[in-house]
């Protein structure tokens, strides 16, 4: 596979050291096995965060101006977080929950230990491929051995499904953007490890994994389809979630469940006392509509991290809101959950985070395309399972995924955009 990637194999600077082959190693090892074995994801990043702390005075790379804008982002949105605990009184809760947001201030340092090596995104990827093939002895075990209804892996089925579906999409950005330099056994390899993951997301019977799935499907018809075939990709896509639909009981259980109960919220005029809000799709609904009142009335700095359970209470004594709600923790999307937690400033913040990269992919797209799908790929997917779950930024192994894939690809695009520049001069 020596010919695979070779675009990314031109580094605008190199450094002889040993740390290298290290850092290569945990980054193909992240995707592998995460899903299997517990807390094996925030391990890694947390090894790359200590190493990245030993090689910060090293001497680099001046930054870019877009490096330099996404890490004042990332320090933003970290801050938001102390502003918004300290504005509604900092206890045991917001403490607990400090280790997670320190992730999107330690990125930084991991940003800079990662631009130094060139080829970080190769080996995620390739790890990717092999991750593909473990999730999908993952899910078989957990449904056909093990008993339970859905693929749990070692969390739950709203991670499981949602890493499948982005594994999928890493394998088939790689197969594609490649097919020319692969040989037959290499393609069907990663087009085998494409199916695996997607077969994994199906059973795990995860909404934000299908949602994530037909979302990141369509745009890389666009990424990936000549205008002539647009029309027939689009029918492949279509074609593979229905049967995906009719033949895994699991995804078509979960569809008519979530199609039933939407229609049932919905036909009702009484939220706060009809019995469609304690279902699991209506109680979703029951908590983006609460969690608007609550925004309107803590519009600027939320109502804190971590007191969403205690505040929603109050809404429900003065009957504006579902008990069911109560049940929850948190709001399960993640834009309402910064917006709630963090104020108008959060959600300004963590919308950067997403999307200033994908500004720079976009703008950047005709120069440098290769980078710029594999993070458009990554921030589609990743905004798709924000929709239905809260994890993203919540759960050390989601943030790290997110935080992880995100540097890795933005510093290929940087450099593969700097790469262009000095070639045309």
């Amino acid at each position: 596979m020596k010919a695979v990637l070779d675009w990314v194999n031109r580094p605008f600077i190199a450094y002889p050291d040993k740390t290298e082959r290290f850092v290569y190693l945990l980054i193909f090892l992240f995707p592998v096995a995460g899903m299997s074995v517990r807390s094996w994801i925030t391990n890694i990043f947390n090894l790359l965060v200590l190493l990245s702390l030993f090689y910060l005075k090293k001497k680099r790379e001046p930054l870019s101006a877009e490096e330099k804008t996404f890490l004042w982002i990332c320090a933003a949105y970290f801050s938001m977080y102390i502003v918004a605990a300290v504005a509604n009184g900092w206890g045991p809760v917001q403490t607990r929950y400090l280790g997670t947001e320190l992730r999107f201030l330690m990125i930084i340092p991991v940003y800079i230990l990662v631009r130094r090596y060139p080829d970080n995104i190769k080996w995620l990827l390739y790890g990717a491929v092999l991750g593909g093939f473990f999730m999908l002895a993952q899910a078989a075990y957990d449904v056909f051995i093990a008993g339970h209804s859905t693929a749990l892996g070692v969390y739950s089925k709203n991670i499981i499904g949602p890493f499948a579906v982005l594994t999928a999409f890493w394998c088939l950005y790689l197969l594609l953007m490649n097919r020319h330099k692969l040989n037959r056994k290499v393609s069907v390899i990663i087009l085998l490890s494409v199916i695996s993951a997607l077969v994994a997301a199906g059973l795990s019977g995860s909404r934000g994994g299908y949602v994530g799935f037909i979302i990141t499907g369509f745009a890389c018809v666009l990424f990936f389809s000549k205008p002539r075939w647009m029309f027939l990709s689009l029918a492949g896509i279509a074609l593979i979630v229905f049967a995906f639909y009719k033949n895994i009981g699991i995804v078509e259980q979960g569809v008519d469940n979530a199609v039933s109960e939407l229609q049932a919220y919905y036909n009702t005029k009484n939220h706060i006392k009809d019995a469609s809000s304690s279902t699991s799709t209506g109680v979703r609904l029951e908590m983006y509509r609460t969690g608007l009142m609550v925004i309107k009335d803590n519009l600027l700095f939320g109502i804190g991290p971590g007191n969403y359970k205690s505040r929603i209470e109050s809404y429900i004594a003065e009957g504006k809101a579902s008990p069911e709600v109560a049940k929850f923790s948190h709001p399960h999307n993640t834009f309402f959950e910064v917006t709630i937690a963090k104020g108008i400033f959060g959600l300004l913040t963590v919308l950067l985070l997403f999307f200033y990269p994908v500004y720079i992919y976009i703008k950047n797209y005709k120069i440098c395309k290769p980078t710029a799908v594999i993070g458009l790929i990554h921030i589609i997917a990743i905004t798709s399972f924000s929709l239905t779950d809260h994890s993203v930024v919540l759960m050390n192994n989601y943030t790290s995924i997110l935080l992880l894939g995100t540097v890795i690809f933005f510093s290929a695009h940087i450099r593969e955009c700097r790469q262009h520049s000095l070639t045309k001069t």
